[in-house]
Parts: structure tokens; C-alpha cells; sequence
């Protein structure tokens, strides 16, 4: 298994304000990562400057072989869908992801109506985006970044918005994409659904790396039900107030 995406010693600094201090991570072609932590833990940003969208200030990015900055050829194999998602809300879903086709130079092989089909969007894929519910939005910026049919695939709060359908489908697609032999770097601050899709596990905590390992390695299949699971995530959370060198500390 080869890893497509690796972050060795990240940090971003914005002036005085450290949002990552030397996160490291990788994902591996076939497999499905987390990104584990509370809204402001730094998840968003790490995203980012992975998809090439933001540089680090320190540190070390590899995406599929290729340092920063990412040519195109390299961005034309990862799909992200990152922050809320954006699009014309005059235009129709169908002639949004025309446009975003023809932006990456890809033909259409009757890959934008898999995608639409995909994420079920097919039927209101020609209304303007405008009357769309977030959980709609969110399933057309899903169908986005399926239209490369990426290597890797980087997904921020997926399920943001979506009802239990929507939830179990993205679920669905994320499963695909990794047997499809795809990396997967998926983000949530929800706990049970990192637990249910993912094969490894990154807890961030103030844009550090506070807990990493397998699913099975965190102890996450043992967790009891959502009280067991919640008081995992709480504990492992606060690295940022504990001593150096403590347990779940700084790497």
C-alpha cells in the first residue's frame, strides 16, 4: 500500500496565531482516514494546505508523489470538498459541474451524470442551485469532487446539513471510493461517524496531534455505545493543557 498524501511537521501560522504546530499524518491509496476534533482544532486548515489551496508555514506536504506547490497535472487527481460549499446560485447543479468539468480540462464521458446519480442529485440537477437545501448543496459539492474520479479524496464535514439518507449514503460513497483504491482523508466532529467509515483515526486538538492510530488501536470498536465513544473524544481533546511528555501529549 503507498500513501498519497503525507504531512510530516506541519505548522500555519497566521501573525501571532499558531492554527497547526507540527501535525503529521499520512494516508494510504485504499484506506479511509479521519480527521477527528472540535470546531477550531485546525482540521479545515490541514485540508487546505493538503488540496495545495494554502502553503504551510513549516513543514513537509507529499500529495501522490508531488511537493508543494501542486502542478496541475497532480490536482487533476484529487477531488476535495472543503468549507461550505460555494457555487453560481443562478446556475443549475447540472451546468455547475459543466462548468467545473471544462475547468479541469476533463471530457465528458457521462462521468457528470454518474456523479449526479451517484450522490442523488439526478433528478433536481436542473434547478438553479439556489433552491437547493443545504443537504443538496452539500451532496452537488460530494458530486464535485467525484468528477475526477480522484486518487485522493478530501472531504470536510461531509455530512453537514444531510438527513440520516444522506448520512448513509455519503457513508456508502466514501466505502466505494476506497475499495475503488482511492485515499480517503475525511474530517468530523462527530465521533461515531468517524468510528463507523474510517480505517485509522488523527484526534487534533488547538492544531496538534493529540491521539493516532487504527480504529481498533484507539480502543473506538470497544467504545460503548455514544456515552463510551463521547468519553473518548473528551479525553483525548485537551492535549493542549496537559504537561509535555504526559500521556496523549505532543508528539
Amino acid at each position: 500500500m503507498s500513501a498519497v498524501l503525507i504531512c510530516h511537521g506541519v505548522s500555519k501560522t497566521y501573525g501571532r496565531r499558531t492554527v497547526l504546530d507540527g501535525v503529521s499524518l499520512s494516508v494510504e491509496a485504499g484506506r479511509v482516514t479521519g480527521l477527528l476534533g472540535l470546531n477550531g482544532a485546525g482540521k479545515t486548515t490541514l485540508m487546505r494546505i493538503a488540496t495545495g489551496l494554502v502553503s504551510p508555514t513549516s513543514g513537509s506536504v507529499r500529495v501522490l508523489g508531488h511537493g508543494l506547490p501542486l502542478r496541475p497535472a497532480v490536482l487533476g487527481r484529487v477531488g476535495a470538498a472543503l468549507d461550505a460549499p460555494a457555487f453560481y446560485r443562478w446556475m443549475t447543479g447540472r451546468a455547475m459541474l459543466r462548468i467545473l468539468l471544462d475547468t479541469a480540462g476533463l471530457r465528458d464521458d457521462g462521468r457528470l451524470q454518474r456523479s449526479l446519480e451517484r450522490v442523488g442529485l439526478d433528478e433536481a440537477a436542473d434547478r438553479r442551485v439556489g433552491t437547493y437545501s443545504q443537504g443538496q448543496r452539500q451532496r452537488l459539492a460530494l458530486a464535485a469532487a467525484l468528477l475526477k474520479s480522484p486518487d485522493l479524496l478530501v472531504l470536510d464535514e461531509p455530512t453537514n446539513g444531510l438527513d440520516p439518507s444522506g448520512v448513509r449514503l455519503v457513508r456508502s460513497i466514501v466505502a466505494q471510493e476506497a475499495a475503488r483504491g482511492a485515499g480517503v482523508l475525511i474530517s468530523s466532529h462527530q465521533l461515531d461517524e468517524i468510528a463507523r467509515v474510517c480505517d485509522s483515526v488523527v484526534m487534533m486538538s488547538r492544531g496538534v496531534v493529540s491521539a493516532a492510530g487504527t480504529v481498533e488501536e484507539l480502543g473506538l470498536v470497544e467504545a460503548d455505545g455514544p456515552e463510551g465513544l463521547e468519553e473518548w473524544f473528551f479525553a483525548h481533546q485537551d492535549v493542549a493543557d496537559r504537561p509535555a511528555g504526559s500521556e496523549g501529549g505532543r508528539p
